[in-house]
């Protein structure tokens, strides 16, 4: 007697995308959501939002150097999903599109207009 098909499925991803292999420690185990709520008690506002003059509360928790082996406090910062979702899109080569304000200003962070020059322009 042949068993059901669906026996023999694998459980779908909730994301739809394999894990990372890089990953040290699964996102849904116990040592990453009490990380997560560290972070999130450390950084309740989002990161991007916040540079932006927005006050919107973080929900996610990223890899700031995109790195997901390097769990380091100083390396987990608070994003809001939207946010983080754009952030994810971008690390993995999308084209990401933020729009601008109601001044015309540039929303998004990396944008040339909102990142502060590193050195001087001189001219001789």
């Amino acid at each position: 007697m042949r068993k059901p098909a669906a026996l023999y499925k694998r459980p779908a991803n909730r994301t739809g995308r394999e894990a990372d292999p890089r990953r040290t420690i699964p996102l849904n185990s116990a040592t990453w959501q009490r990380l997560r709520a560290s972070v999130l008690a450390d950084e309740p506002l989002c990161r991007d939002c916040s540079k932006r003059g927005l006050i919107v509360p973080a929900t996610d928790v990223d890899h700031d150097d995109g790195d997901p082996s390097n769990n380091d406090m100083g390396n987990l910062v608070g994003l809001c999903h939207s946010c983080h979702s754009r952030k994810t899109a971008r690390d993995h080569g999308a084209k990401v599109s933020y729009g601008c304000d109601a001044s015309g200003m540039p929303m998004d962070p990396n944008h040339p207009w909102n990142v502060r020059a590193s050195k001087k322009i001189t001219t001789d």
